[in-house]
């Protein structure tokens, strides 16, 4: 039981009821704080106190102050004496509490495997819960130790069970895989152990050796639509255990064990894989631009000056070229406008202006095609993009047009109607992407397309417009919602805080349903 309590906890958990203190008729005043303490302490905890100690000293005064006592401590009240057993007596049966015999624990084996065992397996929660169950039958729980006895062994033949069940829906071809997966090559090496190794520095080879391991996965042909309904917290816990383990140590397990051990391991293994794909993606299309705009920036800034005042300049120049048309520059513009003030009027546009975006797309493409354009597309073939709004459908039809057209070697396409523009190449890069060539007809630069489509999709991923198949944090979104959503709407929007029209409510959103609501 925690040690400190504010007022306001105090008065709610600690105040005595009038039926409560009618319990202390009759009774030696010296024992009445002793009584009230073994009352309150297992109307909060669900066990009655095994030393003065564990109650808390605030709970202790502010109980002697209820009951006018001038002693506020427990000095001369023995807990273990046949008063203080006496008293404990008095209190289950004021509270109608009956005892914990065999039936009583069953049934609540029973709720636990129902109702917590599939989302939770620690020791403290299943505590929590089985303590909380017995109050609300009314019944004595079995003693602390006892009762953490049979919850351990109840979680752990749950867990046999949980892992046999997800062993049963495994296909013959599987399995016979996933013992191969655990036999070591020449080297000494199991698949396992490779399927475990970090990636390492990335590069080409990094990449390669990634897909190789979703691709090892994939052949499994595991049943994702039976794991999807499985808890996530429950699988994380055993993938974590699985991961600590060796080929070796996990080859030791009974058959049914070990497969469906591996089964889990493979499962998560393939979504942290496609995550980190993605995230490469990402990172990869992010850091290309940002290098760009360092090095053009830094380039401009050695000799930028900022020019103020252009409005009035530009009008100053035009007086003064309309008041001389016939003179020269030098004689006209230049007493107005000298040349440092226009030299840097051309630096800051091309600092801002469409120049300067050329100059970086220019950065952009030389890295990408240097290095990157090996790379990424290995990246985009072993991953499925999906999106639930039809207005980044093109993004999709883009990606599917790149994989198409891969093998043809074009460096320029004539731009029709199968190639997507609209909603792929934002408008500052849609000069640079199409072109002319020499009789003046459209093309589109494909690797200048290439850079478009990519910047585009890596804008949809982080908002989740597309979202990929297989994977966890750039999963469908719909996923996101409880299961029950479209049943209980009402209530969940009320919970948040939220009309239906996703107007913000009166009351304050709900912010532990929302964190459960998405760990469901």
């Amino acid at each position: 039981m925690k040690r400190l309590w504010d007022v306001e906890e105090l008065a709610e958990f600690w105040s005595l009821s009038f039926k409560e203190l009618a319990l202390l008729e009759s009774k030696p005043q010296q024992t009445h704080l002793g009584l009230c303490a073994q009352l309150k302490y297992f109307q909060i905890s669900g066990y009655f106190p095994k030393a003065k100690s564990e109650i808390p000293k605030t709970a202790l005064h502010y109980l002697a102050d209820q009951l006018e006592l001038e002693d506020k401590t427990l000095a001369n009240y023995d807990l273990e004496g046949r008063t203080g057993k006496r008293h404990r007596t008095e209190i289950l049966q004021l509270l109608k509490i009956r005892r914990c015999g065999k039936a009583e624990r069953e049934a609540m084996l029973v709720w636990l495997k129902l109702h917590i065992l599939p989302q939770e397996s620690g020791l403290e929660a299943l505590q929590t819960h089985a303590i909380s169950w017995f109050k609300s039958q009314r019944i004595e729980p079995p003693a602390e130790k006892h009762l953490q006895r049979i919850l351990l062994s109840a979680a752990h033949a749950y867990e046999q069970l949980f892992v046999k069940h997800i062993a049963e829906h495994l296909e013959p071809d599987c399995i016979e895989q996933l013992d191969a997966m655990l036999l070591e090559d020449d080297l000494g090496a199991a698949g396992f152990a490779e399927l475990k190794a970090d990636p390492g520095k990335i590069g080409l080879d990094t990449v390669l050796k990634e897909i190789d391991k979703l691709t090892l996965i994939r052949r499994l042909a595991l049943p994702h639509e039976f794991f999807e309904s499985l808890h996530p917290k429950r699988l994380q816990k055993l993938r974590q255990r699985v991961a600590n383990e060796s080929a070796w140590e996990l080859n030791r397990h009974s058959a049914p064990i070990r497969y469906g051990y591996l089964a889990i391991y493979c499962f998560l293994r393939e979504r942290e894989i496609i995550d980190g794909l993605i995230e490469l993606v990402i990172q990869i299309v992010h850091r290309l631009t940002v290098r760009a705009e360092r090095k053009v920036v830094k380039e401009l800034v050695k000799d930028f000056q900022k020019v103020y005042g252009k409005n009035t300049l530009l009008f100053r120049i035009a007086e003064a070229a309309v008041g001389d048309p016939e003179g020269s520059i030098r004689d006209v513009v230049y007493p107005v406008a000298n040349e440092e003030t226009l030299k840097n009027l051309i630096k800051e546009h091309r600092s801002s202006g469409p120049a300067f975006h050329i100059q970086i797309h220019k950065i952009i493409r030389a890295s990408y095609g240097h290095h990157y354009r090996r790379m990424l597309p290995c990246i985009l073939d072993a991953l499925e993009f999906r999106s639930n709004n039809s207005l980044h459908r093109p993004v999709l039809d883009a990606l599917q047009w790149l994989h198409d057209t891969r093998e043809d070697g074009k460096r320029f396409v004539a731009l029709d109607d199968d190639i997507p523009i609209e909603g792929v190449i934002r408008p500052k890069w849609r000069d640079i992407v199409i072109e002319q060539d020499r009789q003046g007809r459209e093309r589109i630069n494909r690797i200048n397309y290439e850079i478009c489509v990519l910047q585009t999709l890596r804008e949809c991923l982080r908002c989740k417009e597309i979202w990929v198949v297989g994977a966890d944090k750039f999963r469908n979104p719909d996923a996101d919602l409880p299961q029950d959503f479209d049943v209980n709407r009402e209530t969940y929007y009320r919970d948040l805080g939220l009309t239906e029209d996703g107007v913000l409510g009166t009351s304050p959103p709900n912010v532990t349903l929302i964190a459960t609501a998405h760990a469901s």
